[in-house]
């Protein structure tokens, strides 16, 4: 089992992201991989669409999946809640990571394919 890096949220397979965190900048220059579940690597495409389509400047932050400290975009997220079902939570995601997670999404059935 693994656990989505944004949602939390354990499943058996998720998708593979790679994700270039400057804490890591030295021992990994390739990127590092981050595990993101089907909806939270859809939520991430489609914020990535809009945010290509209008240039927004968006907000000054940490990045929830790298770390890195630049301009993010809301990304709204179905976090599991034990009282509720999900609660849509909005995490904050650089365009890096956003652009990255596009190509993943693209790539989802080679990345995430059927094992058995």
């Amino acid at each position: 089992m693994a656990d989505c890096d944004l949602c939390g949220v354990s499943i058996p397979t998720v998708c593979p992201v790679r994700v270039f965190s400057p804490r890591f900048e030295q021992s990994y220059p390739e990127g590092v991989w981050k595990g993101l579940c089907g909806g939270c690597l859809a939520a991430a495409k489609k914020a990535y669409d809009e945010s290509s389509e209008k240039v927004a400047a968006g907000t000054f932050g940490k990045c929830d999946l790298c770390g890195t400290k630049t301009q993010l975009q809301d990304v709204g997220v179905n976090v599991p809640s034990f009282s509720k079902g999900s609660i849509i939570k909005t995490r904050k995601i650089c365009l890096k990571c956003l652009e990255e997670s596009s190509e993943s999404f693209e790539k989802k059935d080679e990345l995430c394919g059927e094992h058995h």
